[in-house]
Parts: structure tokens; C-alpha cells; sequence
């Protein structure tokens, strides 16, 4: 098999496990994984795939796009974010479950079913203080029954984001479930009620309990499945590795990469990896970062370049190259995990998941 100048490995084995333990937090509510971004840059044919395995009940997308190829794994798709008015044809023909934060744009499917001889089924969109997307908590009494009078649409769920859920302190994340629970109490009351209620992703799935119970009854995991996990529980699932390109002795004085960021003290022995920030390893891991070359750690010398990234093996007396460079993942007693990665470059695991280039091979295992 030929090989490849940076892999990323991804086990279906590992993610079907961390899926498990996010089902039995969930309690009350079957599982909407989130796979937007091509599940976060790591293919959503396959993921989508182990986790309608796993028990997934339907699926989750940001974009229209990404709705339309999840549609042909065979499970219901709903659209989180906006969905423009040109999108709106597309998504009420493929039954796409379609977003509706504002009166407009519920007139605006009403009408698009209605031309198609339809009924297209909506997910009403709470604003409980995430201030981006959503029907205001003030404005809701008068807005949603507006919007479920409409001809020609299907009330499929009331749902909302929380903006504080992945912080330590969740006081602001339970005054937004106060908030929705207001709300579905007053619908509820006039009459209006949803098949499905969910507020709650990764964090709030195992921070929040109230957020996983009545009358919740849908969830939406997205990092933690792939083990972006403050509690440790679901573990990393992937694995990326490059190779060494070329085997370099510097003497003192040497400078490695753009504008001399590095200089040697001592002569030492450099390895060039055939992988750069073109392919997702973080500029802020320039002079600050690792890899794992032979079992030991690497430090990375310079700046980071587009396509190459300098390594000081001179711990490492019998590297050559061709080298295994475990740029994250495990060898022998060396680790290098996402969160890692994220402490250097200030971000978290599904910025880091994103950013992997699109020559970098995917493969799978598990």
C-alpha cells in the first residue's frame, strides 16, 4: 500500500463507545449526533454510517449541503441554523426538517409547501440567551402560534442552544432551561405542543441532567462523540501521522523556517515531516509543540511552514527517513491529544478536528 504524507486514522470501534456512554447520560432522550462540516472534517458518510449503527435516531447539519448527503444514509435530517430563502425549495422537496427562528421564514416555507402540494415539517427555534439565532423568549407567545397557524406545516420540535454549557460555571445555562420550560409550559397550555423538545449538546448532555429529562426527549451530541469530553469519559478517536521526509545535522548558529525563529544553540539533528499547517498542525505550535517519532517526544523547531514542519531528533539517534511522525495519538509511553493542541493554539477539540486539511487521507478502522 502506498503511502500517504499525512493520515488521519479514525475508530469507529472508539466513537460507537463514546455514542454508548453519551446514550446512557441522555436518559430520556434518543440522539440527534451533529455532523456538520463533514462531521467535523471526518468524513460524515463513514461516522454517519457507525452511528445509525450505534442507534442514532436521526441527524443534524448546519447547512443544506451537508442535509442532502446525510439524507442518504436513510435517517431524518434536521438543519440547525438559517435557512435562507433559496435553500427553502430544495429542503422542503427532500423533507429536510427546516429551521424556523422567525415568522418570515415560516411564511416563507408555508408558501414553498403549498406550491409543492407538501407538508414540510418545522423545528421552531428558541433564542434562550444564546443571542444569535431564534425566536425571542418575550416575543414568543405572540410568534409561534402565528407560525404553527400557518397552512401547510408540521410542528416537528421546539428547540434552543445553550451558550455556556462547555463552561465550568452552568448558573446562566440553567437560567436558559428555565427559560425554554417557561415557554413550552405557557405553549402547552394554549394548545401548542411539539413532538420532540431538545436544548441540550455534548456538555449539557452530562452537565445539565434536567436537560435530558422530561419533557426533553431529543439531544444532540457533536465534539464529545469524537472525544472533545471535559469529563474524560469518551476518549480520542483519532489518530494523525505524517512522515519523515528528510534527516538534516544543523551546527550551531543554524536558523530553521521563516524569519529565523529559531536558532541553534548546539549542533543538533533535525528531521523534516512531510506535513505543515496547509494540512491542519497549528501555527501556534510553532517552537512550542511535539511529535512523537521512534516512542519519544520531538520538539518542533521554527515556524511552522505550509507544507513541512522541523523536528529536533537528536534524542533520537536512529531516526531516518521514512519515519512514523505520530503527530496526535499514542506511542508506547508518549501521548499527544487534541486538548493538548488546543491548550497551545487557545481553541478547543472542534476547531482543531476542522481545520485538517483536505490532503490529509482519512482512513478507518473499527
Amino acid at each position: 500500500m502506498a503511502k500517504h504524507r499525512i493520515v488521519c486514522r479514525i475508530d469507529l470501534a472508539q466513537l460507537r463507545k463514546n455514542f454508548d456512554f453519551i446514550r446512557k447520560c441522555a436518559k430520556n432522550c434518543r440522539l440527534m449526533p451533529v455532523l456538520k462540516y463533514d462531521a467535523y472534517g471526518m468524513g460524515a458518510h463513514a461516522i454517519g454510517n457507525a452511528l445509525k449503527d450505534a442507534g442514532a435516531y436521526r441527524f443534524a447539519a448546519a447547512t443544506l449541503d451537508e442535509a442532502l448527503e446525510l439524507k442518504k444514509l436513510g435517517l431524518d435530517v434536521q438543519i440547525l441554523g438559517v435557512l435562507p430563502p433559496w435553500e427553502i425549495p430544495e429542503a422542503v422537496a427532500n423533507d429536510i426538517i427546516c429551521p424556523v427562528d422567525n415568522l418570515q421564514v415560516a411564511r416563507d416555507v408555508s408558501a414553498e409547501a403549498q406550491r409543492q402540494r407538501k407538508c414540510a415539517r418545522i423545528a421552531v427555534k428558541l433564542d434562550t440567551g444564546m443571542g444569535r439565532l431564534g425566536i425571542k423568549v418575550d416575543d414568543a407567545m405572540t410568534v409561534i402560534p402565528e407560525i404553527v397557524a400557518l397552512p401547510a406545516l408540521q410542528k416537528d420540535s421546539l428547540f434552543s442552544h445553550f451558550s455556556t454549557a462547555a463552561q465550568p460555571d452552568i448558573f446562566f445555562a440553567g437560567l436558559q432551561l428555565d427559560r425554554f420550560i417557561k415557554i413550552r409550559e405557557q405553549l402547552e397550555r394554549a394548545g401548542i405542543t411539539f413532538p420532540f423538545y431538545h436544548h441540550a449538546a455534548g456538555d449539557a448532555i452530562v452537565k445539565l441532567p434536567r436537560a435530558t429529562e422530561a419533557p426533553f426527549n431529543l439531544a444532540r451530541p457533536g465534539g464529545m462523540m469524537y472525544g472533545d469530553d471535559f469529563s474524560g469519559e469518551c476518549r480520542q478517536i483519532i489518530e494523525l501521522t505524517a512522515h519523515v521526509g528528510e534527516i538534516r545535522q544543523l551546527p550551531a548558529g543554524a536558523s530553521v523556517g521563516y524569519y529565523r525563529t529559531f536558532i541553534a544553540s548546539k549542533p543538533l539533528k533535525a528531521a523534516v515531516l512531510t506535513a505543515g499547517y496547509a494540512d491542519g498542525i497549528p501555527l501556534a505550535l510553532s517552537n512550542r509543540g511535539r511529535v512523537i517519532i521512534r516512542g519519544k517526544s520531538c520538539p518542533i523547531l521554527g515556524r511552522i511552514s505550509m507544507d513541512y514542519t522541523v523536528v529536533d531528533v537528536s534524542g533520537v539517534p536512529d531516526a531516518a527517513a521514512g519515519d512514523e511522525a505520530v503527530l496526535l495519538g499514542k506511542r508506547q509511553d508518549a501521548e499527544i491529544t487534541v486538548a493538548e493542541w488546543g491548550q497551545l493554539k487557545g481553541t478547543h477539540g472542534h476547531d482543531i478536528w476542522c481545520a485538517l486539511g483536505h490532503r490529509v487521507k482519512r482512513e478507518y478502522a473499527g
